[in-house]
């Protein structure tokens, strides 16, 4: 009786580092799909900043849209953005929406809280053609264009997707 003790504490050791290998390996797997997560929603929102270059893309259930800042105007109380949105399908889409969120940055140019952002509800007022550009303007109240920081689309919908016959 004495032997099968001796011998399983014995083992124990070799148990616990089987144990720690486990534990090492879990983790690693779980840092992957962290990542491979975080890939995957990269593209459901974007931000885009004053006076940057190129476009962001979003993911849209008819592919990836880029999206740009065309350009940006005073408007009474805030700011005109005018945002370029392309469409490199085939398919002509009618009733896009998106949530658009602006604010501003602090003096070291990292996005403010929050609770200093305003959002709204895009509804997109006329459809983006295949393989074209169009432009969208846009009322953001409470920035003028010397404070606005960014402008995040989020939740897009591309609405009816219509594949044009010849």
């Amino acid at each position: 009786m004495r032997r099968p003790a001796i011998a399983l504490l014995l083992l124990l050791p070799a148990l616990s580092a089987c144990n720690s290998k486990t534990d090492t390996r879990l983790k690693a797997i779980e840092e992957r799909l962290a990542k491979a997560e975080a890939a995957i929603g990269e593209h459901k929102a974007i931000t885009l900043k004053p006076g940057d270059t190129g476009y962001g893309l979003i993911d849209t259930d008819v592919g990836r849209l880029p999206v740009a800042i065309a350009d940006i105007q005073p408007q009474a109380g805030g700011s005109r953005v005018i945002l370029d949105f392309g469409n490199p399908s085939t398919a002509r889409l009618t009733g896009m929406t998106a949530k658009i969120e602006w604010g501003g940055n602090d003096s070291k140019g990292l996005p403010l809280p929050a609770n200093g952002s305003h959002s709204l509800h895009f509804a997109a007022p006329q459809p983006l053609l295949p393989g074209s550009w169009r432009q969208y303007p846009i009322d953001l109240a409470g920035f003028p264009p010397t404070q606005l920081g960014w402008v995040r689309i989020s939740n897009f919908d591309s609405g009816t997707v219509d594949l044009l016959s010849q």
